[in-house]
């Protein structure tokens, strides 16, 4: 049975102030917990509590490397209790994490994502999944982008979060104390063509916030500027492309150069 005191930390993880304060951010459903499990130990998560449903709980593998996680028997009402989301599925796990330094990248050959005041926890979720999906070591955040831990992010990177290093700091910073030649590319609408520039197989790709894009003193840092061009037809056309489907286009240019 699950006590008041769990129910009100659990959702008290819904906003920032308390994950940072605990260290800990809520993934649920079913997929999610389960590669919380596989991950657990091999990265910087370690799952503390995981409350699911009698059927649910009874169809996990035997939690033996993982003693020390607390496993707790819920109803499907106590779940709709103690759930951030609007449909609960099954199950939810309280997640810690360690604060990653950037000193977890290698610049020599890595291939990193960065977010400039990217707000929308989807599109954040779904870069994250990205950088996942095409080996790109991390993704960095500045600290007035989307939280990584919010719900909406976690449940938006599928499972992604626990696989790809995630490190929120100032971006200008974190550039400038880099000692490597590491090239910083940007993006923007008077870049240079994605697909006619030599692109690099390690490097910090800069994406922008959805309607202002990068900032001023960002754009004073890169290396160079990338365009993906418009090939619509008509004198109408859109002004720009969602931040995480800009992403997903460089991050495959940037593979299939690599392996052309």
């Amino acid at each position: 049975m699950i006590s008041k005191a769990q129910i009100q930390f659990i959702r008290s993880l819904e906003h920032k102030k308390f994950r940072d304060e605990y260290g800990c951010f809520v993934a649920e459903g079913d997929k999610l917990v389960r590669e919380a499990i596989a991950q657990s130990g091999v990265s910087l998560f370690r799952i503390k509590m995981i409350c699911g449903t009698a059927n649910w709980i009874d169809s996990l593998k035997p939690l033996k490397d993982h003693p020390n996680v607390e496993v707790i028997t819920v109803t499907e009402s106590e779940l709709e209790r103690i759930s951030l989301q609007k449909t609960p599925n099954q199950a939810l796990a309280i997640i810690s994490h360690e604060p990653a330094q950037a000193t977890v990248f290698n610049f020599d050959k890595d291939l990193l994502l960065g977010l400039n005041q990217v707000q929308d926890p989807g599109n954040v979720g779904t870069i994250i999944r990205l950088a996942d999906w095409f080996g790109f070591a991390g993704v960095i955040a500045s600290p007035d982008s989307a939280d990584f831990f919010s719900p909406k992010v976690v449940q938006s990177s599928m499972g992604s979060i626990f696989r790809v290093k995630l490190l929120t700091v100032e971006i200008s910073e974190f550039i400038k104390a880099i000692k490597s030649k590491f090239p910083i590319y940007g993006t923007h609408l008077q870049g240079q063509n994605l697909y006619q520039t030599k692109l690099t197989k390690n490097g910090l790709i800069l994406l922008g916030n959805e309607s202002r894009g990068l900032s001023t003193e960002l754009m004073k840092l890169t290396t160079v500027n990338l365009l993906i061009p418009d090939y619509s037809v008509g004198q109408s056309k859109p002004e720009s492309l969602n931040v995480s489907i800009a992403a997903s286009i460089i991050c495959s240019e940037f593979r299939r150069r690599e392996n052309g």
